[in-house]
């Protein structure tokens, strides 16, 4: 049997769980690229993650007495650091999912305009990739 070569921008074999591990693994790199089935099943699993946390810290908040304040804090500070680097993660996979179409991060600011923008930001992270003469680098 021939082993099957590692493909450059994806996981062996995308899916929740390989995609969230990268997500993960590039949480601070934006110059790279992401393969498209990788970026959302990345979103997806990363998404989860993210709210299971968020609710369980939110429970806890709730739960605490009104004058202890260390503990609600604490919780407080862990909901928003979880928030944080959910987002970071979002915006450098977006990143990374732009390089793979050939385009600066710039085009993220697209994000900005209302609805117009929102709505082309999608369609370009749909969009497949483009590989001839892409100068972003072929990281695994």
């Amino acid at each position: 049997m021939q082993m099957k070569e590692r493909i450059w921008n994806e996981s062996f074999h995308p899916g929740i769980f390989s995609s969230t591990k990268l997500y993960f693994k590039d949480l601070f790199v934006g110059a790279k690229r992401m393969s498209r089935k990788d970026f959302w099943w990345g979103l997806l699993g990363m998404t989860i993650f993210a709210y299971v946390l968020v609710a369980l810290l939110a429970f806890g908040i709730t739960k605490m007495p009104i004058d202890d304040y260390y503990w609600s804090t604490l919780l407080g500070v862990a909901l928003a650091m979880v928030l944080a680097y959910y987002w970071i993660s979002v915006f450098t996979a977006m990143l990374r999912r732009l390089h793979d179409r050939k385009l600066h991060g710039w085009w993220i600011l697209l994000g900005v305009v209302p609805i117009v923008g929102e709505i082309a930001i999608i369609v370009l992270l749909c969009l497949p990739q483009r590989d001839l003469g892409n100068s972003w680098p072929k990281q695994i």
